[in-house]
Order: C-alpha cells, then sequence, then structure tokens
C-alpha cells in the first residue's frame, strides 16, 4: 500500500510539473511571439532606414551645394538669362511633383520593410528637392525683380540726361542769340529804330528767333523737371539679397523618415531581445571563426603529429632495459589468465598478495599483515595499492587459490620468472607475489629521460623484476602472453609489461582516419626480440565505458602515475 502511494504520488508530483510547464509555455507564448516579431521589424527596417537617412542626408548636402552655386553663378544674369533658369525649374518642379503622384507607396509596403525604407527615402528626397528648387526659385524671381527694376531705372536716368542736354543746348542758343542782338542793337544805334533800315531788319529776326527759343527752353525745363519727378518717384535698387536656404523646410521634407526611423529606434531601446541580438550580433563571426578553430585546429595538430612526428618517432631506437638472462626459458603466446588461479606453496614459500585477491587458503598456512609492498619505494606501493597486504607463510605444502572476488571483470595470471630473469611490468597490474624460500625478488628502477619513445608514451621509468619469483598479475577479461620475434604491435592502453631484454618503442598507428576522428591513438607500442615477450591484458582498463576518465585532475593524476612507471 505505501508503494502504490508512493507511486501515485511520484506520478501527481511529475505532471504537476508538466502542467505547470505547459501553463508556463502558455503565457509566455504571447510575448515570445511580440518580441520575436518586434525582432523581425527591428532586422528588417533598423538597419534600412539608417541607411536610407545617411543617403538622405548626404545627397540633401550634394542638392543645396550644387544650389548655391547655381545661384551664385546666376547672381549678376540678365533678365533672359533669369527666365530661362526659372523655366527650367518650374518644368523639374513639375517632374518630380508627377513622380511623386505616380510613386507605388502601397507597393512598397507589401514588398517588405527594405522596400518601404527606400520608397520612404525617395519620397523624402522628392519633397526635399521640390521645396529646394522653390525657394531657388523664389531667389531667382527677387533677382529678376531687381534686375527690371534696375533697367526701369536706367533708361529713366538716361531720359532725364537726354532732356537736360536738350535743355541745355536749347539755353546756350537763347543766350548767344540776345547777346548777338544786344551788340546788334549797340552797333546800329538810332538807325536800328527806323524800320526801313537793314539793321532794324536784322533786329526784328533775332527777336523772332529769341522769342522761339525762349518758347524751347521753356518746354526744355518742363520736360526735364517732369522726368526728374519721375525718377525721383522710382524705387532705389541696393545690392542683391544673400541667398539663404530654409533649413526647416527642407528638414520638413524628410519627416516621414525620420518618424519612422525614431520609432523603430524607440522600439529597439525597449526590446530586451534586440538589446541582448545587439551585444551577441558583434560576437557571432568572432565566435564562429574560434568554433572552426576549435574544429580544425585538433585536425592540424593530429596531421602534423601523424606525418611529422610519429615517423620521426618511429625512426628511433627502441628502449631495452637489460640484457637477456642466461637461464631464459623460451615462452609460447597463449592466454594465461584465469578466473582464478591455484598457487602451490612448497615449505618455507611466502605469498604477497591483495586481500580482496585471496580467494581461498588452507588451514595451516601462518597469516601476517604486510603494511608496504616494498619499503624502498612508499609512494610507488601506495600508488599500486599495493599496501596492506595479506602475507602467507606455508609451514608444509599447500595450496592458495586467487581471483577478484570485487570486479567481475578481472582475471587473475601466473607469471614465473626463472633465477635472473627479469621482466619489466607496472605495479598497478601486480596483485601478489610468490617468494620461493622466503628470498625477495630484486626490483629496479630505470630511467629513460633521453629517449623520445620515454618522451611520447610519457612514461619515464620503468620497474623490472628480477626473479627467482611468481607474480600474480590481474588483467581486465584476461591476460595474454604473446613471442616478441620480429615485431608485434599492441595499443598502449593494454599493455602490462614485456621482457627487459625486448626492444619496446612506439610506433604509428594506421590508418589515419580513425586517428583523426579520435577512435584510436597516435602510437602503438612496438616489441622485438627473439627470446623476449610481453604481457597484455585482453581488454584495455581504460576502453571500459563506465571507467573513462572525465575528471582533468583524474587524468592528471593517471599521467603522473605513468610518467613514473606505475
Amino acid at each position: 500500500m505505501g508503494q502504490l502511494l508512493a507511486v501515485l504520488l511520484r506520478s501527481l508530483g511529475r505532471n504537476l510539473l508538466v502542467f505547470a510547464a505547459i501553463v508556463l509555455v502558455l503565457a509566455s507564448a504571447s510575448w515570445v511571439r511580440d518580441e520575436w516579431r518586434d525582432i523581425q521589424h527591428i532586422v528588417g527596417e533598423l538597419p534600412a532606414l539608417r541607411q536610407a537617412q545617411a543617403v538622405f542626408d548626404e545627397r540633401r548636402a550634394a542638392l543645396v551645394h550644387a544650389t548655391e552655386e547655381e545661384v551664385r553663378r546666376l547672381s549678376g544674369a540678365g533678365i533672359a538669362q533669369l527666365d530661362r533658369r526659372i523655366a527650367a525649374i518650374d518644368g523639374e518642379i513639375a517632374q518630380l511633383r508627377r513622380e511623386q503622384e505616380a510613386a507605388p507607396v502601397l507597393g512598397a509596403v507589401l514588398a517588405g520593410r527594405e522596400a518601404l525604407a527606400q520608397q520612404l527615402a525617395r519620397s523624402a528626397m522628392r519633397d526635399m528637392e521640390i521645396e529646394l528648387r522653390r525657394q531657388e526659385k523664389t531667389h531667382l524671381l527677387a533677382l529678376r525683380a531687381r534686375a527690371d527694376a534696375l533697367a526701369n531705372r536706367q533708361a529713366a536716368l538716361a531720359t532725364l540726361e537726354r532732356l537736360r542736354r536738350e535743355h541745355v543746348a536749347v539755353y546756350t542758343a537763347l543766350q548767344d542769340t540776345l547777346k548777338r542782338r544786344a551788340q546788334l542793337e549797340a552797333a546800329a544805334g538810332t538807325w536800328g529804330k527806323l524800320f526801313f533800315t537793314e539793321d532794324y531788319r536784322h533786329l526784328r529776326a533775332l527777336d523772332a528767333r529769341a522769342a522761339q527759343l525762349r518758347a524751347r527752353n521753356t518746354a526744355a525745363h518742363r520736360a526735364f523737371q517732369a522726368q526728374r519727378a519721375l525718377v525721383n518717384t522710382l524705387p532705389s535698387v541696393g545690392a542683391p539679397a544673400a541667398f539663404r536656404l530654409n533649413d526647416e523646410a527642407l528638414a520638413a521634407a524628410a519627416a516621414p523618415l525620420r518618424e519612422r526611423l525614431r520609432e523603430v529606434e524607440q522600439l529597439a531601446g525597449t526590446s530586451g531581445a534586440w538589446q541582448v541580438y545587439g551585444v551577441v550580433q558583434p560576437l557571432l563571426l568572432p565566435a564562429l571563426l574560434v568554433l572552426l578553430g576549435w574544429w580544425l585546429a585538433p585536425a592540424a595538430i593530429r596531421a602534423l603529429f601523424y606525418f611529422v612526428l610519429a615517423p620521426l618517432a618511429a625512426r628511433r631506437l627502441a628502449i631495452v632495459i637489460g640484457a637477456a638472462a642466461a637461464q631464459t626459458r623460451p615462452r609460447m603466446s597463449s592466454r594465461i589468465s584465469a578466473v582464478s588461479q591455484a598457487l602451490a606453496l612448497a615449505p618455507g614459500d611466502e605469498l604477497l598478495v591483495r586481500p580482496d585477491y585471496c580467494q581461498s587458503q588452507p588451514a595451516g598456512v601462518a597469516v601476517a599483515t604486510r603494511v608496504l609492498f616494498d619499503w624502498r619505494r612508499p609512494l610507488s606501493s601506495l600508488a599500486a595499492r599495493l599496501w596492506m597486504l595479506k602475507r602467507l607463510r606455508a609451514v608444509t605444502a599447500a595450496e592458495v587459490v586467487v581471483s577478484a572476488t570485487l570486479d567481475p571483470l578481472d582475471e587473475v595470471a601466473l607469471l614465473e620468472l626463472a633465477p635472473g630473469e627479469s621482466f619489466v611490468l607496472q605495479p598497478s597490474c601486480l596483485v601478489g607475489m610468490v617468494l620461493g624460500g622466503g628470498r625477495r625478488p630484486v626490483i629496479r628502477s630505470h630511467w629513460r629521460l633521453g629517449t623520445l619513445h620515454a618522451w611520447l608514451t610519457l612514461q619515464l621509468r620503468y620497474l623490472s623484476f628480477e626473479g627467482p619469483a611468481t607474480l600474480v598479475l590481474k588483467g581486465c577479461r584476461g591476460v595474454r602472453l604473446e613471442h616478441a620475434g620480429r615485431g608485434r604491435t599492441i595499443s598502449q592502453d593494454a599493455t602490462l609489461g614485456f621482457s627487459a631484454h625486448a626492444g619496446y618503442g612506439t610506433v604509428r598507428a594506421e590508418p589515419f582516419l580513425p586517428y583523426l576522428a579520435g577512435r584510436q591513438p597516435l602510437f602503438h607500442d612496438s616489441f622485438t626480440g627473439q627470446d623476449a615477450c610481453f604481457l597484455y591484458e585482453e581488454v584495455p582498463r581504460a576502453a571500459q565505458e563506465g571507467r573513462r576518465r572525465n575528471n582533468p585532475f583524474g587524468m592528471l593524476l593517471d599521467a603522473g602515475l605513468k610518467a613514473f612507471g606505475i
């Protein structure tokens, strides 16, 4: 009943969590949809609107400069030239208005946000050009009126000057006539008063001419006075006014474009998703390049190692730890492990074994504890788990069964070393040792710092065990012993040990593609030697899925232990 209630409560809890997640998704769906729509609007319109505004400002500056230059060129032009330019401006304004009326605003809206921005920019440019042409025309009309007034005033002044000269000429002729009459009258004396004399007739002719000149002088004076009065009534013509553009009117032409840009920028300023996009967007390309580098750099490094470093290492001389013993017995390639092994102990023999590998023992043996396997190498003993060992001493002949009682994948192998025979082993695979007559085997350390093979395998120290002794070894899914002969290669992860006189080196693991894909290592262990052999476990411990290390500290610890031959 309790289990049923627990199952019901767990099911109810899971369903409540699913229900809460569904409610949360439905509640946030509208917000996500609105944010997505805003981002689409911003991404589609904001760059196009900013580009359109920049193009508009550039076009406006160019047109303003061209218009100012044109007005400056026409500042001293005549009426005919001004009339031609005014007529041309009227034609340009009419053409711009026709284009404005024919602009497909609805089509631009349906075409997309970028097309709408371009349409707004074109409309703003047309309105700006119309306003600019209108202001130019207004200034040119003022110039024409001034030119017309200036021409009228100059004509009136010319007429006034002509009338003045005519009046001066008539007045001069009148004064000359009066002077001649006075001289003639003074010379004629009394004879000039007698009507039948010649002097009298000359005086009368001069009087008639003087009367005629007086009438002409009066008329010329009146005409001059009238023209001068007319000139005085004409307005004075000053200097032409400078051409000043109405910037507010020109800016009003781009009001729809600026307003739309302001709305989109305001939307961008209030959109949290867009702000995140603005922060992330400049990093997309660098991130992509880093990702490509992350993919390609390991491949390039692997290719360099495979085609350059590995062949270089293969040409180096193999590592040879020691010379072959005189009593080395030949060994055949075989599987030397089993789930359990029976060890026959002669009287006086001693067995050091890890407690979890001692499956059964006779009742008559002396049992004690050995704290460390080798007190001269305490760190190696601790790292290889060779501490707190079970020590069995046989008084009479006895048989002890060893087996991996904790790990079902481990099998146990027995390796007998003849006197003087030396074998290089990793202490981590050693679980026990039979000491004949209580004599301990000689354990030697061999450093190989000057060889490339040692650095490539990261194993700088090698431990060799010299017989006579029987070594108890463990290996995952079994241990095999093979004869090296002219050369054999195996996976580095599987290697447990090899004969001290064997030639040990590294060779390139082939083919290339599995190595490039990370499915095989770069190097395999290589062994050579006519009477040499090597040991390896059937399934490398590192290849087991459940035993792989992902912790970098664990990987560093493993590398350190391997470097010291442990």
